[in-house]
């Protein structure tokens, strides 16, 4: 690639989908997300924190994350015995009482908490959200950071605009199966790229490409 801009903007294309999973971007803007509101708030979070790249994030927690090994736990700066703590849940059809069992277990000492954060990506039942907020004496927050896509087929000149913008040959763009679902739904063709943007909770816009094959 000719220039240092050139190979960013092209790596960050490529590595949603090409070295990674949409699971694991998602994932990792959303951590992301809790941490700076976190420091925002007054909590010492660490500047590696903050300054981890997607790349690393992935050879940290893998490339499909486990939700509970995405946990955040520090301390208010100006009074370090006060903690919080943020769980991440993974995907489920609803949140109900017993699909709690997993926050529980993640928290073995509730009395020293002094606000537990609770990121979620379904929705979670009016009982499920009753006991979650009357089990724990410190403050509950739940988040949601469920991704909604949008689809667009780039145009040819969209297309061209895009290669040339990023410096990329057209199968370097991560891939999408013709013969995949979505793919199948709207009749796209070998060939064509869609832009897909991610939308949702935490996460503002989450934007990838992939050309079908």
């Amino acid at each position: 690639m000719a220039t240092n801009a050139n190979t960013t903007a092209g790596e960050c294309i490529t590595a949603f989908s090409d070295n990674g999973t949409v699971e694991s971007s998602r994932y990792f803007h959303a951590r992301r997300t809790v941490l700076e509101m976190l420091r925002d708030r007054g909590y010492d979070v660490p500047d590696s924190e903050l300054t981890r790249s997607l790349a690393e994030f992935r050879s940290l927690y893998g490339r499909i994350p486990n939700a509970e090994t995405l946990r955040i736990s520090v301390s208010l700066r100006s009074d370090p015995s006060k903690m919080v703590l943020v769980v991440f849940m993974g995907p489920v059809d609803i949140i109900k009482k017993q699909t709690l069992k997993s926050i529980h277990d993640q928290i073995p000492d509730k009395g020293k908490l002094n606000g537990l954060l609770v990121i979620v990506q379904s929705k979670m039942t009016s009982y499920a959200k009753r006991e979650l907020m009357e089990s724990y004496p410190s403050k509950v927050e739940i988040f949601e950071h469920v991704l909604q896509p949008k689809y667009e087929v780039l145009t040819a000149d969209e297309k061209q605009a895009l290669l040339m913008k990023h410096n990329l040959e057209e199968k370097q763009l991560p891939l999408m199966l013709k013969t995949e679902a979505i793919a199948r739904y709207h009749g796209w063709e070998k060939g064509q790229v869609v832009k897909i943007t991610h939308t949702g909770g935490l996460i503002h816009s989450l934007v990838t490409y992939r050309c079908v094959v």
